[in-house]
């Protein structure tokens, strides 16, 4: 069978083990509870993309397309030919957890009468359709109708192991004219704990034509009754359901709703770097520090982070600091508090709350399906660790003999250089242990002086390498993933010629015969299959940390090619760079324009040049990184010892609007799986590639110049333009223009010869962009909710449909158009290519 496919491919969903099989009167219990739930409408939130590990379309469909709504939801729109229906499969880990009765709802409707809907679900690729026992399905109308599939109305004690697919299927009304261009659109479709309403059926209504993978529909299994001598169970419970049950049973839902088992994984990009020690902590009236902490990172903080657009956090600075490091940094500084890169041990900060506070913050995060990873340091400890104590074989180190043991630590200090003295109870000698005077070296990187505040961990000691990896397996249990710091610097060779270069290799391979990172990232992912290594890396060696098993490495390179091309209007070297990595690099990558170490962006780039570089950081593939205080301007870089900053800069409203429209507007699933194919420009101030997937076409045009700049973009090969066809060019840039006067529009429409032989002519201010969204002329404009959702107005005050038409069809939802309105505007986009038929900006 052929297909058509449009599939975003994202990380599996975990899922929770599956329950105990209860005994068939709890069963009862629980069903009778249910019944009077129904009013209740207790039921989990809508399912967003990222809910779903493939969406594809099939059959003979004239429209299909998945978008999301501006709260992140999903919405599918299908639109059968007349040939045949429509049919569209969403493949999801189904949960174990979900109480019996439940049932899968959404909300469906047709811009246009004449349409038919049939609902089902299948266990797995393998397996049978099983659809809804309703024959024949339902017609839908043009308001918005409610209905469900209720799981054990298709299969008794159905509950998928391992993955299931929803699928609905449009299929044409025989009476055809009523119903050309028929359109269906689902919405909100959730788990329920309510059974469904029969459909009711209007007389005469003949099936509609069945899809390939629905051949037969399949009658519903008797749902058995359970009986007591004489009285049926439900009768017994019906007087006593509201009194007793009713609340245990929403308990019993709540908890399942809430589980923290059934954590959906979802992709990194955009992740949004949280520095936790600085989160709502200020200085009370008496000079005195008040940390935030976690409580502090409330629902509503992480509700706006989800609804500025992204999809993770990296909470940086959790972990402990013990004294001795606080009070290092405190001879720089009297308002440091030690580095959260200097750590005490591997449990959260008592500065920020205990480490149920911390996991209450992580499920907030992930009720609202936002990932949440940590720093992990494997380079190095606190100079004060409390591992120092119990296992300092652990550490780099040098023990003393008697003769030396007794020496001033100053002394000390001068006769071994880059160490500090520890005297440890503990050091293993034989079969016990043993007091000792150990010189400890400071960690470091090898080409930078040491940092003071820390003991540099040997990983050519196989204890230790285990005890990383037992911290690893930990902590997969909890959060998603850790961004480790310095990566690099636990390679094999980096350990030989920096930390033992005495030992001849011979020695070194039989204490050290592998690589770290592989077995940790092997042993982290047998706990947690979805744990995501993040490595922070320099030295050119992201590519073979990728091979090692790295889901994301660190891309300072393309950071400096960045800044290199936007201070000096010439992009070649930027562009070179691209074609250099290609497509399965980058989306392995790390992009960022600031970061805790980095220069803040609004110095580096400042606020119309940060514009152009953010346009390439969210529309290249891979994870686009931004630091914390980035999207409101801040100029501040705050060393990571402080926690207060030492001045109160006033939110850059104009670039945070920019930023949040720039998010939603790139959150296009082309933007996360599509191919990247760097294009060639006349101009050489320009940066140009296309993104493409299976059903969408992206092209990106930047000018790194601080001056107008004009020139022609070549599209092919790599727009896979199709000639005879007519393009129209929709620019989900234009409302982030600064300067819009003159020719410049919010859509172009092409002849594909024009586009093939010449190219595409572009006029751009400075540092201004196009993220043209591709459509064959008079095709499904898939980008009308993008570019709904980037007008903040719309994103952020809600406003009816008559004042969204006014503001003109770029601005305004398909399904708030009547038909008319619709024909006109097509019939206007005609009229528009008929006075312009080259398409030039003129």
């Amino acid at each position: 069978m052929s297909r058509n496919i449009s599939e975003w491919i994202i990380g599996p969903i975990p899922r929770a083990d599956a329950p105990k099989r209860r005994s068939q009167l709890s069963a009862a219990l629980l069903m009778a509870s249910l019944g009077g739930l129904a009013s209740l409408s207790l039921a989990s939130p809508p399912f967003e993309r990222s809910t779903f590990s493939k969406i594809e379309f099939s059959g003979t469909c004239t429209q299909k397309q998945w978008s999301l709504s501006t709260d992140n939801t999903l919405e599918v729109l299908l639109a059968p030919s007349r040939n045949g229906p429509c049919e569209a499969s969403l493949e999801f880990y189904f949960p174990q957890n979900v109480a019996p009765g439940s049932a899968l709802t959404f909300e469906a409707r047709s811009f246009r009468s004449g349409i038919f809907l049939q609902t089902g679900v299948q266990e797995q690729s393998e397996a049978p359709v099983v659809y809804n026992p309703s024959t024949p399905p339902h017609v839908v109308t043009s308001s918005w109708k409610p209905d469900s599939i209720r799981l054990d109305h298709l299969k008794a004690d159905w509950a998928p192991k391992q993955v299931a697919s929803l699928h609905f299927v449009a299929s044409p009304n025989p009476d055809w004219n009523s119903g050309a261009g028929a359109t269906v659109m689902i919405r909100n479709i959730r788990f329920a704990a309510q059974a469904p309403m029969t459909p009711v059926h209007p007389k005469g209504v003949r099936e509609p034509v069945k899809s390939i993978a629905a051949a037969k529909l399949q009658p519903a299994p008797k749902t058995p009754s359970f009986q007591l001598p004489g009285v049926r169970i439900s009768n017994l419970l019906r007087s006593v359901t509201h009194k007793a049950l009713l609340p245990l049973a929403g308990i019993v839902l709540m908890v399942l709703a809430t589980g923290n088992k059934n954590r959906r994984r979802r992709i990194l990009s955009p992740l949004y770097e949280v520095n936790v020690r600085t989160w709502k902590t200020h200085r009370d009236a008496n000079d005195v520090v008040q940390f935030g902490g976690f409580k502090k990172i409330t629902p509503t903080d992480l509700k706006a982070i989800k609804q500025a657009g992204f999809n993770a956090l990296w909470l940086m600075g959790i972990w402990e600091i013990g004294p001795k490091v606080r009070d290092i940094s405190k001879n720089y500084a009297a308002d440091f508090y030690g580095s959260p890169f200097a750590i005490y041990d591997y449990c959260v900060s008592s500065d920020l709350g205990t480490e149920q506070e911390f996991r209450d913050l992580v499920q907030r995060a992930h009720s609202l399906r936002l990932s949440v990873i940590v720093d992990f340091i494997p380079n190095h400890m606190g100079l004060d660790s409390a591992w120092l104590n119990n296992h300092p074989e652990y550490f780099i180190h040098r023990v003393l003999d008697t003769s030396e043991s007794d020496l001033p630590d100053e002394e000390l200090k001068q006769l071994y250089p880059g160490h500090f003295p520890y005297r440890t109870p503990s050091y293993p000698q034989g079969d016990r242990r043993v007091p000792k005077t150990l010189m400890v070296a400071y960690g470091k990187d090898p080409y930078f002086y040491p940092w003071i505040d820390t003991a540099q961990l040997d990983y050519a000691h196989p204890g230790l390498r285990q005890k990383m990896i037992d911290v690893l397996c930990t902590w997969a249990k909890v959060v998603d993933g850790v961004r480790c710091d310095m990566a690099m610097l636990m390679l094999r060779d980096q350990v030989k010629i920096h930390r033992h270069p005495e030992l001849t290799w011979e020695a070194f391979n039989q204490l050290m015969p592998g690589e770290f990172w592989t077995e940790a990232i092997h042993a982290a992912k047998r706990v947690n299959p979805h744990f995501v290594f993040m490595a922070e890396t320099y030295w050119s060696m992201e590519g073979h940390l990728q091979n090692l098993g790295f889901d994301y490495t660190y891309n300072k390179p393309l950071y400096e090619a960045i800044c290199n091309a936007l201070h000096s209007g010439h992009a070649e070297g930027l562009m070179n760079f691209l074609r250099l990595l290609g497509t399965d690099y980058l989306k392995r990558s790390v992009h960022f324009l600031e970061n805790h170490d980095e220069e803040r962006a609004m110095n580096i780039f400042g606020e119309e040049r940060q514009k152009a570089a953010a346009a390439m950081l969210c529309t290249l593939p891979g994870t686009a990184l931004l630091h914390h205080g980035q999207m409101e301007g801040k100029r501040e870089r705050m060393p990571v010892q402080r926690v207060v900053p030492l001045h109160q800069e006033p939110e850059h409203h104009v670039l945070h609007h920019f930023y949040r429209r720039l998010l939603k507007a790139t959150s296009l699933p082309v933007f996360q799986e599509g191919r990247m194919t760097p294009l060639y420009s006349n101009n050489p101030a320009l940066v140009s590639y296309s993104r493409i997937d299976n059903e969408q076409k992206v092209l990106v045009i930047v000018n790194t110049s601080e001056k107008t700049q004009k020139g022609s973009v070549f599209l092919m090969p790599g727009l896979r333009l199709h000639s005879g066809t007519h393009y129209r060019l929709n620019d989900l840039f234009y409302e982030f223009k600064t300067h819009t006067a003159g020719s410049v529009q919010p859509f172009y429409v092409y002849p594909a010869a024009k586009l093939i032989n010449s190219g595409l002519y572009v006029e751009l201010e400075p540092f201004d962009a196009h993220i043209f969204v591709v459509e064959p002329q008079g095709a499904l404009q898939v980008t009308q909710k993008a570019l709904g959702s980037v007008r903040q107005v719309i994103e952020e005050w809600p406003i009816n449909r008559v004042a969204r038409r006014a503001l003109g069809a770029a601005f305004t939802r398909s399904s708030d158009l009547p038909d008319r309105q619709a024909d006109l505007r097509t019939e206007q986009v005609g009229a528009n290519l008929a006075a312009n038929p080259a398409g030039r900006q003129q």
